[in-house]
């Protein structure tokens, strides 16, 4: 029939010159936590080569602090990492990546997240599920100082035996706001597909 019109597909984002500085931001962000997740990564690989694999002492201890590198001066308590027992290594060993972990995996989905907002897909299916992992992310953040100094504990010998940090306050407050976020993101994600379906 001469009067049939076909309708124009419907866009699930709007197209790249619709929001422009978001899709800048989008990028430059995704840049920046690409950095920072190269650089947590290349620290957290040398921090255990010099604490595991390193036959010198390249890596002190003191009660709230370690070092790598050259020992400091006038630092009360310092220990050399190596000076102590096997078992207290890989006890801290374990702890540093309890404490690390969760810090990639919350650049690795942030960086994803940003990733997909800088080509334009703000509400996409899958950001409110990258939004909950790196909330759950967080939590592990705030809880990993604690189970490594029950691991320290049950080695002995400690040095930084630190189980509560004030991070992990902010890392579980900022764990609470990302998940109502994800929420946000997910009802935003419900009405741009109930728009695109409006006819």
């Amino acid at each position: 029939m001469p009067n049939v019109v076909p309708l124009p597909t419907a866009q699930t984002e709007p197209p790249e010159t619709a929001h422009p500085a978001l899709h800048r931001q989008g990028r430059c962000l995704a840049r920046l936590l690409t950095f920072a997740l190269g650089l947590t990564v290349l620290f957290a690989v040398a921090v255990l080569a010099c604490s595991l694999l390193a036959g010198d002492a390249w890596l002190w201890l003191a009660p709230g602090a370690a070092f790598l590198g050259p020992p400091p001066a006038d630092t009360p308590g310092l220990v050399p990492f190596d000076a102590l027992p096997q078992a207290t290594r890989w006890a801290y060993a374990a702890t540093f990546i309890l404490d690390t972990l969760p810090v990639i995996l919350i650049l690795a989905e942030g960086r994803i997240w940003a990733k997909d907002v800088g080509a334009g897909i703000a509400f996409s299916a899958a950001g409110p599920a990258r939004i909950r992992r790196i909330a759950v992310s967080l939590t592990d953040y705030a809880v990993a100082p604690a189970l490594g100094h029950g691991l320290v504990l049950l080695a002995g010998h400690g040095v930084d035996v630190a189980w509560f940090h004030a991070s992990s306050l902010h890392a579980l407050v900022l764990a609470a706001c990302l998940t109502v976020l994800a929420e946000v993101a997910r009802i935003g994600h419900a009405a741009a597909c109930d728009l695109d379906g409006f006819v």
